[in-house]
């Protein structure tokens, strides 16, 4: 009995550490706060080698040196007259393909100009920069006041884009520089339009699907697959030296240090060195990796997540199997063949893998579980179980006297300044009470009172906007603390009422954690932020704002969604009075703009709209899912897209000027999506 006792705790310690590293890895790769390794496993992927090609690539560069010796200006275009020069030497020695990553976007001398037109004729192949355009408006039906919004690139200016038959392209990349480059832009690729690599890959013969894909680059080495020349000397070159060459002209930023200069980025090889590249190399590398195919993929999720299951499933039962010195040697070793394996398979195949979810955190979590559970076994001699040290917690924890309301304890919310309670009153309807503690506020009278009159002023007319969730009763100042009590919000799950301790508020958050790609459908997210942006316009009119919108502050009432969370509401304040430093990370605006005004709550709306349609982090604002446009219309998303990215303009005089302003441009994109006019009225320029 003894031995089959031991061997079923075996078997359980087995299956626990099993289930931790199948969770552990599955949260890792399916969540934000494992984006850290999955990145990390792309850019070491590169630290190991990289392949060699055989395209003949030049890049001419506008360096510091052909600044210097042209009497150039950072900053300003080039004379046209050199360009024309280098053109006619490229076309006299027989250039195969030639790629301007310039943009030449206003004519301005006639004559050279002109010159070099004529000298982009004499290519047999060129392609020319373009640019994305910044959001522009365009009033579609002034009768209903519909305000639709259109991106299209900028193309060069005739008589270029004519000379050179009309072969350009948008040169795209990651919007933040001090973010390391690591997909083909757009995302997914190809988009609506084509970027200045494609452009040039179709010029040299490459084969590219229509369908899109998240393209990662391939990278070939610290420095690249091409032959650096500067625009100084390309002039100087024997005759024929260009002969069936591909050339890239473009700039080359002063310095490789990470600083704000313009057009610098970086690059998986910034992680060890500090350097950073130009955009014209990146530009190249995206070339090359089209016409050689040989970008790289990431296997589909359902292999990937299988994968994860298997090795967590397979690290968390076998290590706790083994004896501390051999779970730890067998550990390493495991790490190191994945790491092995993933970059001979990003090597010898196009494919990637994010191996550091395997080697730096299902292996780690499955070893700590080996050595961890000896200590465990021996402090299992007097067991506590999980709801005994739940009811001891209980008794321990003191409930607050709430004339008129049964508080079952433990506390289900608890914020900075109090704690929630369900409450039963006497005619058994369940409420939520909350206790706010002036200790809670370090015993600073001013802030406690600022809460308690906040409050009082919300208990008004909180009965007066269905989306505004309700407060029954404000209790008096006691002995250090205060309470409300407010209706209670939708249960997470059902049937809680026969145990209320199981009681979880239904609100966005766990509305997106639980939705298909952590994200809502277009029309439900249209739908919540009119509700939401009707009841913010009813706050500002009574004087008053929330300081503190987000998913988890906004819960469901009998289905519909309400602003909660009411701690941080305030009065209005004249600009120039002091405020107090007061909301979530990421749903702040941006410094030096202060929180606690009403366009600041515009913003935060427009992140959390931003989050609902997108299933992303609001750090990652204004990025998009790669897998977005493969699940909805693009059309139904270019709707919401627009309305967040005028929400969260920096600058708030560019934001909406009110939320009732954001509400009607809502109800106009809800408008148009019913009547089915969004896809003719704006679709992006091809």
């Amino acid at each position: 009995m003894k031995a089959k006792a031991i061997s079923q705790k075996r078997i359980l310690s087995s299956v626990q550490g099993a289930v931790l590293a199948v969770l552990l890895g599955l949260m890792l790769w399916n969540m934000s706060l494992g984006e850290a390794w999955i990145n990390a496993s792309y850019d070491y992927l590169f630290r190991f080698g990289a392949r060699a090609l055989t395209n003949n690539v030049t890049f001419i560069m506008m360096d510091n040196e052909a600044y210097d010796y042209f009497h150039q200006t950072r900053g300003q275009p080039w004379d046209r007259a050199l360009h024309a020069q280098l053109l006619n030497r490229l076309a006299d020695d027989g250039c195969a393909l030639v790629v301007m990553d310039c943009f030449f976007r206003e004519t301005n001398n006639l004559a050279h100009d002109e010159a070099l037109a004529n000298a982009m004729r004499r290519q047999p192949h060129i392609a020319l920069m373009a640019e994305q355009s910044e959001v522009t408006q365009r009033r579609a039906d002034a009768a209903t006041n519909l305000t639709l919004v259109a991106i299209h690139p900028l193309l060069p200016a005739e008589p270029f884009y004519s000379a050179a038959a009309e072969n350009c392209g948008v040169a795209g990349l990651d919007p933040k520089p001090s973010i390391i480059v690591r997909r083909h832009w757009p995302f997914p690729s190809p988009g609506p339009y084509p970027s200045l690599p494609e452009t040039a890959a179709r010029l040299e013969g490459a084969r590219l699907g229509k369908s899109p894909h998240e393209k990662w680059l391939r990278y070939y080495g610290r420095d690249g697959a091409w032959t650096r020349m500067s625009y100084r000397f390309a002039l100087t070159k024997p005759t024929n030296y260009f002969r069936n060459r591909i050339v890239f002209i473009g700039n080359q930023p002063t310095t490789s240090i990470l600083d704000e200069e313009k057009d610098k980025f970086c690059t998986p090889y910034t992680r060890w060195t500090g350097e950073t590249t130009g955009g014209a190399e990146i530009m190249m590398t995206s070339f090359l990796n089209l016409v050689n195919d040989d970008w790289l993929r990431r296997p589909d999720r359902w292999m990937e997540g299988l994968t994860l299951v298997f090795t967590g499933a397979l690290l968390g039962a076998a290590l706790c199997r083994m004896r501390p010195l051999t779970a730890s040697v067998c550990a390493a070793v495991v790490a190191v063949a994945v790491m092995l394996g993933a970059v001979s398979c990003s090597y010898f195949t196009n494919y990637w893998f994010p191996w550091l979810v395997i080697a730096g955190g299902q292996v780690p979590c499955a070893l700590g579980w080996a050595l961890l559970l000896p200590k465990a076994r021996r402090s299992s001699e007097s067991p506590v179980s999980a709801q005994d040290v739940h009811l001891q917690a209980a008794e321990a924890e003191e409930l607050p006297d709430i004339p008129g309301y049964e508080l079952l304890s433990p506390a289900f919310g608890e914020g900075a300044y109090g704690r929630v309670w369900l409450a039963r009153n006497n005619a058994g309807q369940w409420r939520a009470v909350k206790v706010i503690y002036l200790a809670n506020f370090d015993n600073a009278p001013g802030p406690y009172e600022r809460e308690f009159n906040g409050i009082s002023r919300y208990q008004t007319i909180s009965d007066n906007h269905p989306s505004l969730l309700r407060v029954n009763f404000v209790s008096k100042k006691l002995a250090g603390h205060f309470y409300y009590v407010m209706e209670l919000g939708d249960s997470l799950e059902p049937g809680w009422e026969r145990e209320p301790s199981t009681y979880k508020p239904r609100d966005l958050a766990s509305e997106c954690a639980r939705a298909q790609g952590r994200r809502l459908p277009t029309r439900e997210c249209l739908r919540i932020a009119l509700e939401l942006s009707d009841a913010l316009d009813f706050l500002h009119r009574q004087g008053l704002t929330h300081r503190d919108i987000k998913p988890q502050n906004i819960i469901f009432v009998n289905g519909r969604p309400k602003l909660a969370d009411l701690g941080l509401i305030a009065e209005i304040r004249p600009p120039d009075q002091k405020r107090t430093l007061v909301g979530t990370p990421g749903y702040m605006p941006p410094p030096p703009e202060l929180p606690g005004t009403p366009q600041a709550d515009i913003y935060a709306l427009g992140v959390v709209l931003y989050v609902l349609s997108t299933g992303r982090n609001p750090a990652f604002f204004p990025e998009i899912s790669t897998t977005l446009a493969e699940n909805i219309e693009a059309e139904e998303f270019f709707a919401v897209n627009t309305i967040i990215l005028k929400a969260c303009q920096p600058d708030p005089a560019h934001r909406y000027a009110s939320a009732l302003e954001m509400h009607r441009a809502l109800q106009g994109a809800q408008n148009a999506l019913e009547n089915g006019t969004m896809g003719t009225s704006s679709r992006p320029v091809q």
